[in-house]
């Protein structure tokens, strides 16, 4: 925190002083609990979209020949950004979009699978440079990750972790999807937080696409 800075430019925020009262008795004192933290009034929802290899002109809502009507709707609710630039290769560009850092400030010069250990390439993201979602948490939204993450190092993705590079350690208090760069779409890898998990057991008609949009859908009711 330098001189000037205000408790709002940092993070995490510095602890609010007690402004209650300690007497010498219960009937003396005044209980002063700490405020919990909250999103701004007014504050929007934010919803981020990636999608592996799609260009920018595809999408009706950028103007593209393939119809997205639910996009469009947001985009005319919201913001449509059009000076973000991807890497070509969707491990970075993730990695850039939530940092909103050159991938190669967050380690991610490569695919996860083609990490080096040389600088810019080793694929573990440092912890100073936050995600979007890390400064969001802590400034009261609730955060949530469903689908591919493909963004955790190679050799952390089994159930020996460590799990402080998957999504539930880099500010997502929820994730549902798979850490690899692919999976079925019938009988995926998915993982609830960083536990593996098998839905489509006992249901022959299971698709990865639909269980993702109902588990957003229930999270974002919840």
């Amino acid at each position: 925190m330098t001189g000037g800075a205000s408790a709002q430019e940092v993070l995490p925020s510095p602890s609010a002083p007690f402004t209650g009262q300690i007497g010498l008795s219960a009937k003396d004192s005044k209980s002063d609990f700490p405020k919990p933290v909250t999103a701004p009034k007014g504050a929007p929802n934010i919803v981020l979209v990636l999608l592996d290899d799609v260009g920018f002109g595809a999408s009706s809502t950028f103007g593209g020949p393939c119809q997205t009507p639910m996009l469009d709707r947001l985009a005319k609710s919201g913001l449509r950004y059009t000076q973000f630039h991807t890497t070509a290769l969707c491990s970075r560009t993730r990695a850039a979009l939530l940092t909103g850092r050159n991938h190669h400030s967050v380690h991610t010069g490569v695919i996860m699978e083609q990490g080096t250990g040389f600088p810019g390439y080793d694929s573990l993201m440092g912890k100073d440079t936050a995600t979007i979602a890390e400064i969001l948490k802590q400034k009261g939204w609730n955060t949530a990750w469903f689908g591919k993450d493909h963004n955790v190092p190679d050799w952390q993705s089994s159930q020996a972790g460590p799990f402080d590079l998957w999504p539930t350690g880099l500010g997502f208090e929820k994730f549902y999807g798979f850490v690899g760069a692919e999976t079925s779409q019938w009988r995926p890898a998915v993982f609830d937080g960083t536990k593996p998990v098998e839905p489509y057991l006992g249901n022959p008609d299971y698709n990865f696409d639909y269980d993702l949009a109902d588990q957003a859908i229930q999270w974002v009711r919840n």
